[in-house]
């Protein structure tokens, strides 16, 4: 049988520079959306070995991805291998490393749990590099949100319990774990690598790597991107589900609205389509994502307002004793 595919070959074929270097195209690896940003793409050279080539637009982006990779092999976590540069071209050719996680996972049934718990590890591992205790910050995907509320005013409720919460956790002193970490932990932005004792995950997409990200936060966004291979095949994602809520199950409270957190952040990313069906005439056509982003809003205040009160219950019980005291 043949081996299933998420990724399908567009029509249309992206920017490509490396064909002066004796480099053939085989596919484009990212949407075509982004190819205005940059292109990812799988190669072959003169000697038909396998490479991928992330042409940017802008240098800046280019020299963060040397930046990055090269930070990561320091620190001695799993990064794809530079075997070429092209600056003039803002051009990096990597060995290619692993299967996409989509993939692997249709592919490999067997070995779900395997995965995800790689992929688990790997988001920790990376996040423990120089990480600290940092107070709230709200999401930036959360905060643009929150603005549309406002934009919408009097045709849209958008977000009604965060935008009283998240201003409390912000002024309170509740610090959470930060460290390095992705800020777009979508299921496609994973890739597998299985030898013969084990496997491994990581991500090839460093355009959004941050130092002051919760792993937690990281891993509800990836779960909230299973959606996106209901259509292929519901019962691997409600497999998928079962699975990553079992790894959540024996964590803290603030690591439970973390994991919440980055669920909704991953939804609100459906905002610029809120803002345009607004325009035109209604939400019905969205109407179920708004019904999830409307119980993620429950679901993530009730649980930052339990963080609240346990921080307030700690404080009662730190209080100096009103007792006189025996000497």
């Amino acid at each position: 049988m043949d081996k299933i595919s998420v990724l399908s070959d567009s029509p249309v074929q992206p920017y490509f520079p490396l064909k002066k270097y004796g480099y053939t195209l085989e596919r484009a690896l990212n949407n075509g959306n982004r190819w205005n940003v940059k292109v990812v793409c799988s190669i072959r050279d003169i000697d038909s070995n396998r490479y991928v080539s992330t042409t940017y637009t802008r240098e800046n982006d280019y020299l963060g991805l040397l930046e990055t990779t090269s930070y990561l092999k320091c620190n001695n976590k799993l990064a794809p291998k530079i075997v070429k540069l092209y600056p003039k071209d803002k051009t990096i050719v990597c060995d290619y490393i692993g299967e996409f996680l989509s993939d692997y996972l249709l592919n490999n049934p067997t070995d779900i749990s395997l995965s995800l718990t790689s992929i688990f590890d790997y988001l920790k591992d990376i996040n423990s590099i120089n990480q600290e205790q940092k107070a709230f910050a709200t999401p930036s995907i959360i905060k643009t949100s929150l603005r549309l509320s406002k934009e919408l005013t009097n045709q849209l409720d958008f977000l009604p319990e965060l935008k009283t919460i998240l201003p409390q956790l912000e002024d309170s002193d509740i610090k959470f774990p930060c460290g390095y970490g992705i800020e777009d932990p979508h299921i496609w932005n994973f890739r597998i690598v299985r030898t013969e004792d084990k496997i491994q995950a990581l991500t090839t997409d460093y355009d959004y790597f941050s130092e002051k990200v919760n792993c937690f936060w990281e891993l509800g966004y990836l779960y909230a991107t299973f959606r996106w291979l209901k259509k292929i095949s519901l019962s691997l994602v409600v497999r998928l589900e079962q699975i990553l809520l079992s790894l959540m199950q024996y964590q803290d409270l603030k690591s439970e609205f973390m994991f919440w957190l980055g669920v909704l952040s991953s939804y609100c990313g459906y905002r610029d389509s809120l803002r345009n069906l607004m325009v035109n005439g209604g939400i019905s056509k969205l109407g179920e994502q708004y019904r999830i982003i409307q119980e993620l809003d429950n679901k993530v205040s009730s649980l930052a307002s339990e963080v609240l009160a346990e921080k307030e219950v700690s404080s009662q019980l730190l209080l100096p004793s009103q007792s006189k005291t025996c000497i």
